[in-house]
């Protein structure tokens, strides 16, 4: 795996989500339960496809979507009731049909990274439930979004099972 990057690295990407960690996050143990990491993070991401053109009305008319086939979610710090965190999008690359990208959850308490999940989604035909090629539209939208990650002087933390295949 790749070195993680750092807080100032992360806190450099565009904010997806930003919030405060709510009484109905906390689990047995007394820190947010992982399903929330999960949540907000995949949320974040999902949020961020709706800039590449993948809106509900682009599920509704066209009949098209992303369908999630992987991902690696790493637990790297406890949050507590009330700390405030933030969420970061990175898209890393795509193919005809795959989008692989990453979110990172900064906890702004301690300055640090708390969490990253890593994905896959492959574009689907909602009618055959089966891969199917981005349109040219989409396709330029998650390019746009690839690009403003092309030139960081970072690279993201990979867990290097999944992405973009030939």
């Amino acid at each position: 795996m790749i070195e993680l990057p750092t807080y100032d690295q992360v806190s450099e990407l565009p904010l997806a989500h930003a919030g405060e960690v709510e009484t109905s996050f906390i689990d047995e143990n007394g820190h947010m339960n992982i399903g929330d990491y999960f949540r907000l993070t995949s949320h974040a991401l999902w949020d961020d496809t709706r800039t590449a053109g993948i809106s509900d009305s682009y599920i509704a008319e066209r009949d098209l979507s992303m369908f999630t086939v992987e991902q690696h979610v790493r637990y790297l710090g406890e949050m507590r009731l009330g700390d405030r965190f933030t969420v970061h999008n990175r898209f890393i690359a795509r193919s005809g049909k795959v989008v692989h990208a990453m979110a990172f959850l900064l906890d702004l308490e301690k300055q640090r990274l708390a969490c990253t999940m890593e994905v896959s989604w492959v574009h689907v035909n909602m009618t055959t439930r089966s891969a199917s090629d981005l349109p040219d539209d989409i396709a330029a939208g998650f390019d746009a979004l690839v690009q403003q990650s092309t030139n960081l002087p970072w690279p993201a933390p990979v867990s290097g099972v999944m992405g973009v295949r030939s």
